[in-house]
C-alpha cells in the first residue's frame, strides 16, 4: 500500500508530500518515493535503471513506452507511478527468459522487424502479450494490425513486424529476403545480391512509410521523437 511521506531531500525538495511504492517488475521487488503524478515511464527509467520503454511522444500516441502493468498493455508516460503500487510490470527487459529469447523477440531478428529501435521495445511487448495470450491460436492479420494499433513505426512499414507476430503465434510466414538474421541480437540489411530476389524484395516493400514521412515533413534521423507515422 502506498504511504505518504514528507521529504526535504531528492527531485522533490523542499517538503512537498512523496509516496512510498513498491511494485514487482520483471519479478523483482522495487521500491520508490515518488511525487503523487510522477509517470510510471519515469520511475522505470530514472530510479529502476530499466531504459528499455522509450519516450516518444509523451503523449500516449506512439506505444514506445508501452509496459505490461498486471498483464496488460499501458501506455507508462500516461500512467502516474502511484497507480503501480502493488501492482505486477514486466517491460522489454523481462521478455528474455533466462537468456533465452521471447518467441517474439526472435521473430522479430528473423523478419527484420527492429531497425531505429525507438519504437521496438514497446511493439515487442504488445506483440508478446497477444502472442502469449493466443499461443498456437489462428488469429487474423487483421486482428493483429489493430492489436499494434497503438504502437507506431516510422521505419519499416508494419509488414515485416506483422510477420513476425504470425511466426510468433506459430504460423509461419516467409521472412523478407531483404533482411537475414544478424549475429547477436542485431537484425541487419540482407547482401543478397540476385537481382530477382532483390527484385521481389523492393516490389514487396510498403510505399506507406515514405508517404507519411513526406506528409510529417520529417526524417527517420528523427528517431527521438519518434511520435509520428501511421498506425499498422
Amino acid at each position: 500500500m502506498a504511504t505518504q511521506e514528507n521529504s526535504a531531500s531528492g527531485p522533490q525538495a523542499g517538503g512537498h508530500p512523496r509516496v512510498s511504492i513498491a511494485s514487482t517488475v520483471n519479478g523483482e521487488q522495487r521500491h520508490a518515493v515518488v511525487a503523487p503524478m510522477r509517470r510510471l515511464l519515469d520511475v522505470l527509467r530514472e530510479d529502476w535503471g530499466l531504459t528499455g520503454a522509450k519516450e516518444g511522444c509523451g503523449e500516449g500516441e506512439c506505444g514506445a513506452c508501452t509496459v505490461l502493468l498486471d498483464g496488460q498493455p499501458v501506455n507508462s508516460c500516461l500512467v502516474p507511478a502511484v497507480h503501480a503500487d502493488g501492482a505486477e510490470i514486466r517491460t522489454i527487459e523481462g521478455l528474455a527468459d533466462h537468456g533465452a529469447l521471447h518467441a517474439v523477440q526472435a521473430a522479430f531478428l528473423a523478419h527484420g522487424g527492429a531497425q531505429c529501435g525507438i519504437c521496438t521495445p514497446g511493439m515487442a511487448v504488445t506483440a508478446a502479450w497477444l502472442v502469449d495470450a493466443n499461443a498456437g491460436k489462428p488469429v487474423p492479420e487483421a486482428a493483429i494490425r489493430q492489436c499494434l494499433a497503438g504502437n507506431l513505426c516510422r521505419c519499416t512499414g508494419y509488414g515485416q513486424i506483422v510477420q513476425a507476430v504470425v511466426d510468433a503465434l506459430g504460423a509461419p510466414s516467409t521472412p523478407n529476403p531483404k533482411f537475414v538474421a544478424g549475429s547477436g541480437t542485431d537484425a541487419v540489411w540482407g547482401t543478397e545480391k540476385d537481382p530477382a530476389v532483390v527484385a521481389k524484395a523492393r516490389e514487396q516493400e510498403p510505399v506507406v512509410t515514405r508517404i507519411e514521412l513526406t506528409a510529417l515533413g520529417t526524417s527517420t534521423a528523427d528517431s527521438d521523437n519518434a511520435s509520428g507515422g501511421g498506425q499498422p
